[in-house]
C-alpha cells in the first residue's frame, strides 16, 4: 500500500489582528490541536513540497486520528480547505484566513458558539480586549460626506461575476441547503447587486441556517431590512423579524419547520435548551449534514426512546445511522422511526437500551430451587 503525502499551501499572509483572532477567540472553537495544526500547516507551507503525511502527524505530535479530528475541526470553521486526489492517496491542504476579531465577535454563528463554550464574561472580556477607544466626543457631530453610489444604479449580475462576489463559498460539509439564486430571483431592484458582497451573503446564510429559514421567507425579511437608500443591510433589524417569525412558526400547524433549537425548547414547554443539546445539535446539522427537519424527527424519537433524556450517545449513533441511509426528508425520517417500532427487540442494536427480560427455562428453576432448598437448611442449623 502506497504512502499518503500531502502539500500544503497559504496564499495570504496573516496580519496580527488575524493572528490574535486565531489564537484568542478561534481557539476556544478548534481547541489547542486544531490550533496547533494551523501553525505547523503555516510554518511547512514556506516550502512548497511533497510531505508524508505520517511525517507530518509526528512532527505536530498526533495520531492519525487525532490529525483527521483536528483537521476537520479547522475545516468546519474555514480555516482550512482539504482536497485529496482520486488516483492516488495525495492531499492538498490550503489554509485560510482567519476573520479579524471585529468581524468574528459580529458573526451570527462563531459568537454564539463562543458564549456557549466560553460563557458571557470571557466573551465581555474578548469584546474589551480588541475594542479601540474612541476620541469622537458627545458634542461632535458626523459631517463626513457619504459616497455616491448613483453610478451603480445600472450595475448588473454579469458585472458582479466578474468580481466573483455573487458567489458565496458555502462549505462541503455544510448541512442546510440554501439557495441564492431562489433568494434574488426577480429582486434586482429590491436587494440591487451591490448589497451582494460575500461577506453579506455569508451572513444572510448563517441566519438561515440557525434559524432554519427557507428562501422565500428569508427574502421577505430582507427586503424589509434594507435601508431606503439601498446601500446597506440592517443585519439587527433583519435578526430581530427572523427571531419573532420563529415565535409565529411555534404556532403554525407543522412544527417540524421551526429550527432544531426552537423545536427543543418547545418540546421542554419553553424551557431553555441547555448548552450541550445545542451542541449536539449544530453537531448534527454540520457533521452528519442532517436537515433541520429531519433532526427534528430525531429529536421525537430520542425523547421517547431515551424516557426524555436526550441520551447524546444514543442521539449520535442513530444520527450517523441516518446519515449513512441518506435520510433526508422529514417522511423518510418518520418511515424510519416506524420501522424500528416494528423491529423485534432481539433484532435493536446492541447500544439500545434492552429492556425484555427472559423467562428462566425448567432447569434453571429446579436448580434455584435446590439452592433455597440448601439455604433453608443452612438458616434453620444456625438458628
Amino acid at each position: 500500500m502506497s504512502r499518503e503525502t500531502c502539500r500544503i499551501q497559504m496564499p495570504f499572509s496573516l496580519s496580527e489582528q488575524q493572528r490574535d483572532s486565531l489564537h484568542l477567540l478561534y481557539g476556544a472553537l478548534i481547541g489547542k490541536e486544531a490550533q496547533c495544526l494551523y501553525d505547523v500547516f503555516s510554518t511547512l507551507s514556506k516550502k512548497e513540497q511533497l510531505y508524508d503525511l505520517q511525517d507530518v502527524q509526528k512532527i505536530v505530535h498526533l495520531s492519525p486520528t487525532r490529525f483527521e479530528y483536528a483537521r476537520k475541526q479547522l475545516e468546519q470553521y474555514n480555516l482550512l480547505q482539504t482536497y485529496r486526489e482520486t488516483i492516488k492517496a495525495e492531499y492538498l491542504f490550503i489554509l485560510q484566513s482567519p476573520k479579524d476579531p471585529q468581524l468574528f465577535l459580529q458573526h451570527d454563528i462563531y459568537s454564539r458558539i463562543f458564549l456557549e463554550k466560553e460563557g458571557s464574561s470571557q466573551l465581555d472580556r474578548m469584546k474589551l480586549f480588541f475594542s479601540k477607544e474612541s476620541l469622537c466626543t458627545k458634542t461632535m457631530v458626523n459631517i463626513s460626506e457619504p459616497l455616491d453610489v448613483s453610478i451603480l444604479e445600472n450595475w448588473t449580475s454579469k458585472k458582479e461575476e466578474a468580481l466573483d462576489k455573487t458567489q458565496i463559498h458555502i462549505p462541503s460539509n455544510t448541512a442546510y441547503p440554501f439557495d441564492f439564486n431562489v433568494l434574488f430571483k426577480g429582486m434586482e431592484r429590491v436587494i440591487p447587486q451591490r448589497l451582494r458582497t460575500r461577506q453579506n451573503l455569508e451572513r444572510i446564510y448563517d441566519l438561515a441556517r440557525i434559524f432554519g429559514i427557507d428562501e422565500k421567507n428569508m427574502r421577505r425579511y430582507l427586503s424589509l431590512s434594507i435601508d431606503p437608500q439601498k446601500t446597506k443591510i440592517d443585519f439587527e433589524g433583519l435578526r430581530n423579524k427572523v427571531i419573532a417569525a420563529q415565535d409565529l412558526h411555534a404556532n403554525s400547524q407543522d412544527p417540524y419547520t421551526l429550527s432544531p433549537i426552537a423545536y427543543l425548547q418547545q418540546k421542554q414547554n419553553g424551557m431553555p435548551v441547555a448548552r450541550a443539546d445545542k451542541l449536539l445539535l449544530e453537531k448534527m446539522m454540520v457533521d452528519y449534514r442532517l436537515p433541520a427537519e429531519v433532526i427534528n424527527v430525531l429529536i421525537d424519537y430520542a425523547l421517547k426512546a431515551t424516557d426524555q433524556k436526550f441520551s447524546r450517545s444514543f442521539v449520535e449513533k442513530v444520527a450517523s445511522s441516518w446519515a449513512r441511509l441518506k435520510i433526508d426528508t422529514k417522511e423518510k425520517a418518520m418511515e424510519q422511526t416506524i420501522s424500528y417500532k416494528n423491529t423485534k427487540v432481539e433484532n435493536v442494536p446492541e447500544w439500545y437500551a434492552d429492556t425484555k427480560q427472559t423467562e428462566p427455562d425448567e432447569e434453571l428453576k429446579a436448580r434455584i430451587a435446590r439452592l433455597q432448598e440448601k439455604l433453608g437448611e443452612t438458616n434453620h442449623g444456625e438458628n
